[in-house]
């Protein structure tokens, strides 16, 4: 899966779950090349110190991603747990509500 929309689409909590430790595992990643840049750059490299720009610039990216892609995944947890995504159905509710619109039928169409 890739993109913020994959959460919106993900058949099951593990594909959702998936694109977010995706996610995690891109910012880790870039994480790790940039504190190596870093490294590199205090031991007096100065080639490094071009690469640490462009990855901060990912680093920063990655971790927007994060922050959307659990966000979206947060929503999507949410409307699953609501109920509709349980597959248990309230019969009890069920009951009231048709005997409350029986009831206002009978009310409307009788004529006494």
């Amino acid at each position: 899966m890739n993109g913020t929309t994959d959460i919106l689409i993900a058949a099951s909590e593990a594909e959702a779950r998936k694109a977010v430790e995706d996610a995690r595992l891109m910012l880790v990643t870039v994480r790790s090349t940039l504190a190596d840049l870093l490294r590199e750059v205090a031991e007096g490299k100065a080639a490094a110190l071009t690469g640490v720009v462009a990855k901060q610039a990912e680093l920063e990216s990655a971790l927007r991603r994060v922050f959307e892609v659990e966000q979206k995944y947060d929503d999507w947890h949410r409307k699953q747990s609501d109920g509709a995504g349980s597959g248990e159905i309230d019969f009890d509710a069920i009951r009231v509500e048709i005997g409350c619109r029986l009831a206002r039928l009978r009310d409307c169409c009788d004529p006494g």
